[in-house]
């Protein structure tokens, strides 16, 4: 054997070799979510719903930030329930303005808002996205929706059924109706309150304390009261600030739910 036909063999041997070392290193193990997105894209709806409750109810409380944000938007995304993944979808938007789901979350916020015959708060989440994710491909995904939605289902649905006889005078709203109708015009009556103060620099304080977990919140002043108040998220419904509270709560941020249709005078973090 010539020395340049040694050579050309330890080469190859040494190939050969580094490429029996790399065949017996096994894969990287999936983690839970990549593999829930993984059954997700295959259109293994069952399967993924399935890894994700064992996922949920197993290693969430040990996930990272961006992980729980994840999970949500799976389980948002995932869910047969529309009322469950409203929430979801409202929580991620509210506990994590910043994440990378967010805005993907309030277009799909904007879509439900619409498919339930609210324009007005399909419009209101479309705002939302042109104010605070200028440059998310949702906002670009939501002009295109927005620029032909269709009919709302509400309308759509009336034009179907058969006439009736139009009563001279409307109905009276039930007392209850009408309360959840005001909370809806002023921004909802159930929030989430991290504390109220007699100093305004307490209330800076814990701001900036749940600032610092991602958590936005605000700094109120509330008619007839000579406190001030920190609170998160401002809700119609009362299922809806309960999932806050619970999820404030997991994160180990102490709260209270609280009613309150008073008019909030925002203060300043200055």
């Amino acid at each position: 054997m010539t020395k340049r036909e040694g050579n050309r063999f330890l080469v190859a041997a040494a190939f050969l070799a580094g490429l029996v070392v790399m065949l017996a290193i096994p894969a990287a193990a999936q983690s839970p979510l990549e593999q829930v997105e993984r059954l997700t894209r295959m259109g293994r709806t069952e399967e993924a719903r399935a890894e994700l409750s064992e996922w949920w109810e197993g290693d969430r409380s040990r996930a990272s930030r961006r992980d729980l944000q994840r999970g949500l938007w799976l389980r948002g995304r995932l869910t047969v329930d529309p009322v469950q993944a409203e929430l979801d979808f409202q929580r991620l938007a509210v506990l994590y303005p910043s994440g990378d789901f967010t805005a993907d979350a309030i277009l799909r916020l904007a879509q439900a808002a619409w498919a339930m015959g609210d324009e007005e708060a399909a419009r209101r989440h479309l705002e939302t996205l042109e104010r605070d994710y200028p440059r998310s491909e949702a906002l670009e995904q939501g002009r295109a929706w927005m620029a032909d939605p269709g009919p709302l289902p509400a309308a759509e649905q009336r034009a179907r059924q058969p006439s009736a006889v139009t009563p001279r005078t409307p109905a009276p709203t039930p007392p209850a109706e009408a309360t959840e109708r005001r909370a809806t015009a002023q921004g909802g009556s159930y929030s989430v309150q991290l504390g109220a103060f007699a100093e305004l620099e307490r209330a800076r304080t814990l701001y900036d304390s749940v600032g610092a977990e991602g958590v936005e919140a605000r700094i109120v002043q509330v008619e007839g009261s000579n406190f001030t108040h920190v609170r998160v998220g401002s809700f119609a419904q009362r299922a809806s600030a309960v999932e806050l509270l619970d999820e404030l709560t997991r994160m180990g941020i102490s709260a209270a739910l609280v009613r309150d249709e008073r008019p909030e005078r925002p203060i300043g973090n200055d």
